[in-house]
């Protein structure tokens, strides 16, 4: 039988016709002998056994996907290494993926990762509903021979077999190109009657995918179903079969999506086809495949056969009264065994609503997880929670919050230093529990972080909400904040921030925002970017945290007017600080500050940085000066002691006072500042005079003037993060 295959994914995508196993015979002569039929249906059985050994699809990912036939034969897993580069994440996705069959063979399904930061590596494996154990552990053997054999330089890919599916990625979340993937097989032969055929396949794929979507299937099958439909009751093949099934570790809800979302790619009177995504499978044919008692109810226990009436007699007459008395005591413990369950269900019910109850005193507003994959959905979006930590493992990493591993404080809570179990380090923030305010930054935080994938931002590892404790779990960055390199006094600035490195956070902070405000599935408007809220890791690349106050927009909206503007003093944009106009361009003026603080090394907001030069100058009325009268070279930090790129000075100087402009419209975005800052651009624009130009009083003014504008303020003597994992503090004016 030929198969047509489709692909869906941006992609020309092409496949093997004798990857799907299908009988190649059918028997219909009657006067065929049990020797004969015996003796083809053993020929079908073995070809379909050696078809299964092909991939019915092979995605490599980030390498773009490749037919799985002709294929070499697939290499056998190579022994994990450690090196540099990629080798640490390569290295954890070979010990997973020769974990994955015996791990997921019990159950049909296993998720596993390995690993942390970009080294952490994540694979899962699902064998087909129908699959025995002993069945499903020789398919994800073979899906990950060809898996670790076709894939090797892809972070992300998938193999599809008839009865077994294999990914692996370096990220627990799946990209829009995987969301979007669709590979389809069709029969290339067509039915007699397509109106017919479209119909019943329809009314079928309704009651398989309700039935999946609510977890159907019998017990050890969730997100599984089967079932058939008759389109034709004058012909022999006039009846389908279909199947459909979902990874088990997305919610009812996405499950319901991914299916709904397949149906319609098939068939459309074909015999039959196949639907592949990356969360699940369909499956639709005019013959068997599966076991059909898949399809058959559950029995029902046999009724008693009625007793036998037979004439009555004087003796039957003279006990008449006795029967009627056995029958009231049937009937009355019939009655109390009834009230006795329902007294029970209610019961239950009353529990599980009062524990229901607690659990939202303790965190209201969020709602608390057993399991990471359900859902909070509101009209507009579906948010996925982190991983859930168990309060007892954090208070075990951090000394149960012990002093001596505290890295900081910030207005809604403290930052402590926690080790896990493996090893792995970890920072663990810990809102205050009398902080209203706190509290709704960390409901934004989770919803945005868990959405925000790049390596410039930190990673939101996981969360803990028990025992009226609300914790964030983040990846641990020994080199703190970009503050405390850049101006704390006790730390040789010209050592550990030589001009190499400062240009590489320039541009690495512009990489940052570049993804927030377009890269990203939603746009982000960061609202308090500012040094503190710029960790360095171990190489002193820059990560942008603290996502609180974030604002998030949909498609093609730039902009939003708030009733109350927060943020910090000194980085707030002029239409921020005013009248609450907040857009993309909000962040880029802070973005401007941050990077003129690096290239002279002078604190916006410091007091003592506008009397340095003895002109009471704020630093962007200093820089502005300088530029206007050609001595850039005056406003590079000294303790470079003159080692730097003039000009990488240059550049920064300018795309500084241009992104400081008080027009929002004539500063640059994101996109140009990176082309600009990688040399790809020539910097033709020049600046107009900043925002806020006009000595320190200007900047106290602003403050004074604002709408309703709410500042958070850190004094030179507030405690900065080790870790640089702050909230900002909010206080009204």
């Amino acid at each position: 039988m030929a198969y047509n295959p489709r692909g869906r994914c941006d992609e020309a995508h092409h496949l093997n016709p004798s990857t799907v196993a299908m009988p190649s015979a059918k028997l219909k002569s009657p006067s065929a002998t049990p020797l004969l039929r015996l003796l083809l249906i053993l020929l079908t059985a073995s070809v379909a056994t050696s078809q299964d050994a092909k991939p019915t699809w092979l995605d490599c990912g980030d390498g773009g996907a490749s037919p799985p036939s002709p294929s070499p034969s697939p290499s056998p897993l190579p022994a994990p290494v450690n090196g540099s580069g990629g080798a640490p994440f390569r290295a954890n996705l070979l010990s997973l993926l020769g974990a994955l069959p015996r791990a997921a063979a019990p159950t049909g399904f296993a998720s596993l990762s390995l690993g942390a930061g970009r080294d952490r590596a994540f694979v899962r494996g699902l064998c087909r509903g129908d699959s025995a154990p002993p069945r499903c552990l020789a398919d994800l053997q073979e899906a990950v021979r060809n898996l670790s054999g076709s894939c090797a330089a892809s972070r992300r890919a998938a193999v599809w077999f008839d009865k077994a599916y294999v990914t692996y990625a370096d990220a627990n979340s799946s990209t829009a190109r995987e969301e979007g993937f669709t590979g389809i097989l069709v029969d290339t032969r067509t039915v007699a009657d397509p109106g017919a055929y479209v119909q019943a396949y329809n009314a079928l794929m309704s009651r398989l995918v309700a039935r999946a979507s609510d977890g159907g299937g019998e017990a050890g099958r969730p997100f599984f179903a089967t079932g058939e439909a008759q389109y034709a009751s004058d012909e022999p093949d006039g009846t389908m079969y279909g199947l459909v099934q979902c990874m088990r570790d997305i919610t009812a809800a996405d499950c319901d999506q991914c299916l709904q979302r397949s149906v319609p790619q098939c068939c459309s009177g074909q015999q039959g086809g196949v639907v592949l995504a990356y969360n699940c499978y369909l499956r639709i044919q005019i013959y068997t495949y599966y076991d059909l008692a898949l399809d058959a109810p559950p029995p029902s226990p046999a009724e008693p056969p009625p007793p036998a009436i037979s004439p009555p007699t004087p003796a039957d007459e003279t006990n008449g009264k006795g029967r009627s008395t056995n029958v009231f005591v049937l009937a009355g413990v019939l009655l109390l065994g009834t009230l006795l369950i329902l007294a029970f269900v209610v019961t239950c019910v009353c529990l599980q609503r009062r524990r229901s109850i607690e659990v939202n005193k303790r965190s209201p507003g969020i709602p608390y997880f057993r399991d990471r994959r359900r859902i909070n959905s509101d009209s507009t979006c579906t948010y996925v929670y982190p991983e859930k930590f168990a309060l007892p493992v954090l208070m075990a990493a951090t000394g149960n919050f012990a002093a001596e591993n505290k890295l900081g404080e910030g207005g809604f809570g403290q930052v402590f230093k926690g080790r896990l179990q493996d090893g792995q380090e970890i920072a663990v923030k810990r809102l205050s529990r009398g902080s209203k305010q706190g509290f709704h930054e960390l409901k934004n935080e989770l919803i945005l972080a868990t959405k925000l994938k790049h390596r410039n931002l930190v990673q939101l590892l996981g969360v803990c909400l028990e025992d009226s404790e609300k914790l964030i779990v983040y990846e641990y960055l020994p080199n703190r904040s970009l503050d405390t390199n850049l101006f704390d006094a006790g730390r040789p600035r010209r050592e550990s921030l030589d001009w190499g490195r400062r240009y590489a956070i320039v541009r690495g902070i512009a990489r940052g925002l570049l993804y927030l405000h377009e890269e990203s599935r939603l746009r982000i408007i960061h609202r308090d970017l500012k040094p503190s809220n710029v960790l360095l890791d171990s190489d002193l690349s820059p990560k942008i945290s603290d996502f609180g106050l974030a604002r998030a927009f949909w498609g093609d909206e730039t902009r939003e007017v708030t009733k109350r503007p927060a943020g910090t003093l000194g980085y707030l944009s002029p239409e921020y600080a005013y009248y609450g106009h907040v857009s993309t361009k909000s962040d880029m003026f802070s973005f401007g500050v941050i990077v003129l603080e690096i290239l002279t090394g002078r604190r916006n907001t410091s007091p003592s940085s506008a009397e340095e030069d003895g002109s009471g100058n704020n630093l962007l009325s200093y820089v502005w000066e300088k530029w206007r009268r050609g001595s850039v070279a005056d406003i590079v930090d000294a303790s470079l002691g003159g080692q730097y790129a003039r000009a990488e000075a240059l550049a920064c100087a300018q795309v500084g006072l241009l992104c400081v402009q008080k027009d929002p419209g004539a500063r640059p975005d994101a996109s140009a500042v990176v082309l600009m800052l990688d040399g790809h651009s020539a910097i033709q624009q020049r600046p107009s005079r900043p925002a806020f130009c006009s000595g320190t009083r200007s900047m106290s003014a602003a403050s004074s003037r604002g709408n309703g504008v709410r500042y958070g303020r850190r004094s030179a003597t507030d405690p900065v993060s080790e870790n640089g994992l702050t909230v900002s503090e909010l206080k009204p004016r």
